[in-house]
């Protein structure tokens, strides 16, 4: 068996196409920060072989999964290759009836936003049929990481108020809003606040998905004026803006699952994850585009990507 990857050979370099060995599971990757690496996140396949950690899984289980490419820097641990190493606590088996192109968008987004709101915002594992209350606010909500913050804050018991564009409000409400709210219009902020006011709500949580081109300071002014919260962010939150002293803010890590968070990203994977795929309380989102050619093709999907998307997520199949 070969192993066909597309390697980065330097920073800022485009992608080649290389022929690397397949990498063999082990206890603990060895750390290193030079080039060549192979890159990518999202993974979605057949277990082939497993380590000696992996007891909960088996070979030919069905499965996704977080590479950590990024955060450890061993190419082996990179998704954009035929065989990828993924740590036990960052996979999730998904169900026979889902395709791998669905389980593929998974776990980036998932982890993303499962770091801020269960260890940025601070807000407690679901415990039997306990359930949150209030408003929890998701400013992009069509995106990736957006859609999965609302279905985890909705499955939680939280009121989602969600901001999007208008074409993908439908899709959001699916996803689990209650209310949703064009980032176009001139009123959104105020509409928000009239909204959470007539649902008798008050929004102590946000999650922005887009954290930049003045998203954050929008959703900062809306805790402010519901008496202050938590906001979590997907970059830093701009050195220069308003930092109301009600508001705490913090910009969630989806590799923390793989570095500090370890037992975090075990409940989140092997169990939240896999539990509500079965049930269906969380469901792969946004839409699929798939980019054609396979390993070939990575390049081309990430200058797609660059250009930039909306309401979708690009997915690459190995034959």
């Amino acid at each position: 068996m070969s192993n066909i990857a597309a390697v980065i050979p330097e920073a800022k370099a485009r992608l080649q196409i290389q022929e690397r060995s397949i990498p063999k599971p082990q206890d603990d990757a060895p750390f290193i920060s030079k080039y060549p690496n192979v890159l990518g996140s999202d993974i979605s396949g057949t277990i082939e072989a497993l380590g000696p950690e992996a007891e909960r899984f088996k070979k030919g289980d069905r499965v996704t999964g977080y590479a950590s490419s990024l955060s450890n820097q061993d190419p082996n641990h990179g998704a954009f290759q035929q065989y990828t190493l993924l740590n036990h606590n960052a996979t999730a088996r998904i169900p026979d009836s889902m395709s791998f192109e669905e389980g593929a968008i998974l776990p980036m987004a998932v982890a993303t936003a499962g770091v801020g709101i269960f260890l940025n915002l601070g807000i407690p594992r679901p415990t039997g049929t306990q359930k949150q209350s209030g408003g929890f606010l998701v400013w992009g909500a069509s995106s990736s990481v957006g859609s999965a913050a609302v279905q985890i804050a909705q499955s939680l018991g939280y009121t989602v108020y969600a901001v999007a564009g208008p074409h993908h409000h439908s899709k959001t409400r699916e996803y689990g809003a209650s209310h949703v709210f064009d980032y176009k219009d001139s009123n959104v902020l105020t509409n928000i606040v009239i909204a959470a006011k007539e649902s008798d709500d008050i929004i102590k949580f946000a999650f922005d998905a887009i954290s930049e081109n003045g998203t954050p300071e929008q959703v900062v002014s809306v805790l402010e004026q519901q008496g202050g919260g938590k906001l979590v962010t997907t970059i830093p939150f701009p050195e220069t803006a308003k930092k109301p002293d009600n508001v705490e803010i913090s910009a969630t890590a989806a590799y923390r699952i793989n570095t500090d968070a370890k037992e975090f990203g075990a409940w989140l994977f092997n169990d939240f994850l896999e539990t509500s795929l079965v049930n269906k309380s969380f469901v792969p989102s946004p839409a699929i585009e798939k980019v054609e050619g396979g390993i070939a093709s990575v390049q081309k999907a990430l200058d797609l990507h660059r250009k930039g998307l909306s309401g979708k997520k690009l997915v690459i199949t190995l034959s």
